[in-house]
């Protein structure tokens, strides 16, 4: 793996931007886990041709390898204050970015993965980082988790956040 960029000493892993079309950074845990956080564009997410179609993006947190074991990663107290020190890291190169983050929901532990999202998020600095949650429903009444993530100081804040509510109305109404 290239290093192209290894910031953020302790208290949280070395990690490296691998960069690509998917914005991928990743790091190892001392369990030998790989973690890649990726940043995927989704500009039509509010509509191609939305203000905010050239800054957002998909978050995407998961483990990319396990370790010999095969089991799922233990608790590691450094790998929330990483992820927000990648988070951080991304959105120093794009202060306007907008993040939505959609809970996983293959497995049925959608809910547990936005709790330990949720737990994540407290690393971020606060005064600097704002989050809306919501969920949509599918036909069957299952909710997916959906968070939007923007700088507090993001000039279009109040207009991106009522057209997340409303890309979110419109999903769960065709329902």
């Amino acid at each position: 793996m290239q290093q192209e960029e290894s910031l953020y000493q302790n208290p949280n892993y070395n990690f490296d931007f691998l960069g690509g079309i998917d914005n991928v950074y990743s790091f190892q845990t001392q369990n030998e886990f790989v973690y890649e956080v990726i940043f995927r564009p989704t500009p039509y997410l509010f509509g191609e041709n939305s203000l905010y179609a050239d800054v957002i993006y998909e978050l995407i947190i998961r483990v990319a390898r396990n370790n010999s074991t095969k089991k799922r990663p233990p608790f590691d107290a450094l790998v929330a204050p990483t992820i927000a020190a990648i988070f951080t890291n991304f959105y120093e190169k794009s202060p306007l970015t907008i993040a939505i983050y959609i809970c996983d929901s293959s497995d049925n532990r959608q809910l547990i993965r936005q709790a330990k999202f949720n737990r994540w998020f407290e690393y971020f600095d606060k005064n600097d980082f704002t989050k809306l949650d919501d969920s949509i429903r599918d036909s069957d009444g299952t909710k997916y988790p959906v968070s939007l993530i923007l700088k507090q100081n993001n000039p279009h804040r109040k207009a991106i956040f009522w057209a997340f509510l409303e890309m979110i109305e419109g999903y769960n109404y065709q329902k």
